[in-house]
C-alpha cells in the first residue's frame, strides 16, 4: 500500500510536469500491484476503490497522448471496477462519474452521439442518487447540474430541444435553490459559473 501511494504521488509529479510516459508507467506498475493484492483479497473495498481510480488516471495518460481507444479502455474498467461498490461515498461517486463523463466526452468528440449519451446519463444517475443520498453536499448538487447541462448538449445536437431545455431548466432549479455561505467561496464561484453557462445555453436557438 505505500509502496502504490508512492507510485501515485510520483506519477502525478511526472504528469503534471508533462512527463506522460513517466506517469503511465508508474501508474501501471501501480495497477499491476494492485491486481496482484486482489487476488488474495478480493472482496477490499480500499483496494477496488484504489484500482479503480488509478485505471482512471491511466486513461488521463492515454488520452494526453492521444490514444482515444486505450484511453476509453482504462475509463470503462474503472467505471466498472467503482460501479460494483456501494456507492454511498462521495468520493467514489465522484471519481466514477469523472469516469463516466470522460467517456462521454471522447464518444462526443467522435461523433458518436448516442454512446455519449449513454454514458452521461450514467453519471447522471449517479449524481441523483447522491444528492438524494446527501442532499446537503453542495458539491453533489453541482456535480449533477452539470450532468443535467451535458445530456442536454447531447440532445439538443440530436434535435431533442424540448427534451434539451428541460434538461437545463432542471440545472438552473437545482443551482438556484443551492444557498452556500461565505465560508464554500470556492463552490459558490462554480456554482455561478455553471448557472451562466446554463442561462446562455437557455438563450441559444
Amino acid at each position: 500500500m505505500e509502496r502504490g501511494a508512492f507510485l501515485v504521488q510520483q506519477a502525478m509529479r511526472a504528469f503534471r510536469a508533462q512527463n506522460i510516459g513517466s506517469a503511465k508507467s508508474r501508474l501501471s506498475m501501480c495497477a499491476e500491484d494492485i491486481r496482484e493484492e486482489l487476488k488474495s483479497s478480493e472482496d477490499n473495498l480500499d483496494l477496488r476503490s484504489q484500482l479503480g481510480a488509478v485505471l482512471g488516471m491511466l486513461g488521463d495518460c492515454c488520452r494526453t497522448l492521444g490514444d482515444s481507444p486505450s484511453a476509453i479502455s482504462y475509463y470503462e474498467e474503472s467505471a466498472e471496477f467503482l460501479s460494483k461498490l456501494p456507492v454511498k461515498d462521495l468520493e467514489l461517486v465522484h471519481t466514477l462519474s469523472v469516469s463516466l463523463n470522460k467517456i462521454g466526452d471522447l464518444r462526443y468528440y467522435d461523433g458518436d452521439l448516442q454512446s455519449a449519451r449513454s454514458y452521461y446519463s450514467r453519471s447522471l444517475d449517479f449524481h441523483r442518487n447522491a444528492v438524494k443520498e446527501h442532499s446537503a453536499a453542495a458539491s453533489q448538487v453541482i456535480d449533477l447540474a452539470t450532468s443535467l447541462a451535458k445530456v442536454a448538449d447531447v440532445d439538443r445536437n440530436l434535435g431533442n430541444e424540448s427534451t434539451a431545455v428541460k434538461g437545463v431548466k432542471e440545472a438552473i432549479e437545482c443551482l438556484e435553490k443551492l444557498k452556500l455561505g461565505p465560508e464554500q467561496a470556492s463552490l459558490e464561484q462554480r456554482r455561478l459559473s455553471v448557472l451562466d453557462f446554463l442561462h446562455n445555453q437557455l438563450a441559444v436557438k
